[in-house]
């Protein structure tokens, strides 16, 4: 790191303080964790902590990269918790004084730096709607990914920022996409501020002095200052929170929803299904995982039930519907590298695997929000039935979202909306024995297909179509004596089990043309060997063939 341009002693504990950049405004004792503000060349205490909660974060103060080719190092750190989670700010200074913005939130990372200034038609922030609303800068069409009104709420900071944090603040916030390109509208002051970026990832910023994988894993969690505790009103297990970070906790126990706005735990709704619902998952919470050569960890699963698609959109968008009624369900598992970051594990309820990533670089979209040369298969909803475990965000019992699924390939890309965020992700087929593998699970022959692909023939479609053989083959079985068409027959049925059973491939569809078809053979057959022998023709002249050719049909 450079050599600072502003040094002094921390008005409290006395240890220095340094500020390496010229437009430094808050800066925080890396000793005592005061928070001072810089006027001119002294400084003065706020009388206020900036208790710094330790999370999964591999960056820190001091770690070096290189974003467009361009040299940067990380030296200040805005932690900002509001009522739906929390999120970092990292605060860049690059080698030829600039400044930048790395922002980190769950399992992306979007680098972005102040743009000048914004044209007349900049719309109104109570004019976006997130995944409707459009905007063109620099000849590119944006579209609203994320907005949402914020109360920052015991914001933390770490060494040094460009503004002065406060207690509590209102802030409202647009953040817009475009592919590759990220852009945030600021509307904390009267006129709006822009910071145009991209997203990226860690390993294409070439990090340097990062934190490593036992430095997180050791102080994740807690804080550099004091925790609230208390037992569960509930069971009786012990539940620790921040103070101020949330106003809601989870029983890691029971699953209880404890109030914690009051500084002491208060039971909202007891929960004792934990048990049994962390027993429907297939991954349990802390089963690890080496996938890519790197060892994952899942710190949160969840199950959502899925609801019809116009159902959930009217809940998100101000309708209220009649009631939910499950179409289905699905499981989620939140999985975690210290260095790579988070990765989704999704499961439904027929045992089909895809693995699921957050996009950086959004899909090329048409006039209508759809991704270019990807056919839509479907829209449905998600309602939240329960969750255990670890999350980067809020969860709450009764969430909704709602997705448009489109094919690209053997690959499925998914737009997520909520009322305030539009995200897209792409998900990849895994087989069940690739999970065992991963998980090193019991290796059973799962009874499905991978995601993606249409629907193998289910066993209910076999029973059909040995329906439909016996049947239409019986008359002639009555009145024929040949031996040959019983064989004939208990063949073709024995292959057609066969058929379905070893080729795990094949659809639906596939499996029902390819047995009608068969079907439509060995009748033909059989029916000509009755004709020949002369035993059949009353029974067709007598009965017509419209009922059999109808049934084919």
């Amino acid at each position: 790191m450079s050599e600072p341009l502003f040094k002094t002693d921390c008005p409290s504990c006395g240890a220095p303080v340094h500020a390496h950049s010229a437009t430094a405004v808050t800066l925080v004792c890396g000793y005592c964790n005061s928070m001072l503000v810089r006027h001119d060349d002294s400084i003065a205490d706020t009388g206020r902590d900036s208790a710094l909660l330790e999370d999964f974060s591999p960056l820190q103060i001091g770690t070096t990269g290189k974003f467009s080719t361009r040299d940067f190092t990380l030296i200040g750190r805005l932690q900002v918790r509001y009522d739906e989670g929390m999120w970092n700010e990292w605060y860049a200074l690059f080698a030829d004084g600039t400044t930048g913005w790395l922002s980190e939130a769950g399992d992306r990372y979007v680098f972005t730096q102040e743009i000048g200034n914004l044209p007349a038609d900049t719309p109104e922030f109570d004019s976006i709607r997130a995944g409707f609303s459009t905007f063109t800068l620099q000849n590119k069409k944006f579209l609203a990914s994320d907005v949402r009104t914020i109360t920052l709420k015991r914001s933390a900071a770490q060494g040094e920022l460009p503004f002065e944090l406060k207690a509590e603040s209102v802030n409202r916030v647009a953040d817009w996409r475009w592919e590759h390109l990220f852009l945030t509208l600021d509307y904390a002051q009267k006129q709006p501020q822009g910071f145009l970026g991209k997203g990226v990832t860690l390993d294409e910023l070439h990090l340097a002095n990062t934190r490593s994988d036992d430095q997180i894993n050791q102080a994740a969690g807690s804080l550099k200052g004091v925790r609230e505790s208390e037992n569960c009103p509930n069971c009786g297990s012990p539940v620790q929170w921040v103070n101020g970070l949330t106003d809601l906790v989870i029983c890691p126990s029971c699953g209880s929803e404890l109030d914690t706005s009051a500084g002491k735990a208060e039971l909202i709704q007891a929960n004792t299904m934990r048990k049994a619902q962390e027993k429907a998952f297939t991954l349990p919470l802390g089963s690890r995982g080496k996938i890519n050569n790197k060892t994952y960890t899942v710190i949160g699963a969840l199950r959502k039930d899925e609801l019809e698609g116009e159902t959930a959109f009217d809940a998100l968008y101000g309708k209220v519907p009649q009631g939910f009624v499950p179409q289905g369900s699905w499981f989620e598992y939140l999985l975690y590298h210290p260095q790579a970051g988070f990765l989704w594990l999704v499961e439904t309820s027929e045992g089909e695997w895809s693995l699921s990533e957050t996009l950086d670089v959004w899909p090329r979209l048409d006039i209508n929000g759809q991704p270019q040369g990807c056919p839509k298969l479907y829209d449905y909803g998600g309602r939240v039935n329960y969750a255990a475990g670890a999350f980067y965000w809020h969860i709450r019992q009764g969430d909704i979202n709602y997705y448009s699924d489109y094919k690209q390939g053997h690959e499925k890309l998914s737009a997520e909306y909520s009322p305030n965020e539009l995200a897209w992700s792409k998900s990849t087929p895994v087989g069940y024995r690739q999970i065992a593998e991963w998980f090193n699970l019991p290796d059973k022959k799962p009874e499905y297909t991978e995601k993606m692909q249409a629907e193998g023939a289910s066993e209910g479609a076999l029973i059909v179509m040995l329906a439909v053989l016996v049947f239409v083959n019986l008359p002639a079985l009555f009145v024929s004596e040949d031996f040959m068409m019983s064989v004939m027959l208990l063949g073709v049925g024995a292959y057609l089990v066969f058929h379905r059973r070893k080729e795990e491939g094949v659809t639906m569809a596939g499996f029902v043309a390819f047995s009608v078809a068969l079907i439509l053979l060995i009748t033909f057959v059989n029916y000509m060997m009755l004709a020949d022998t002369g035993g059949s023709s009353g029974y067709i002249g007598g009965s017509g063939s419209g009922g059999f050719s109808g049934g084919h049909k």
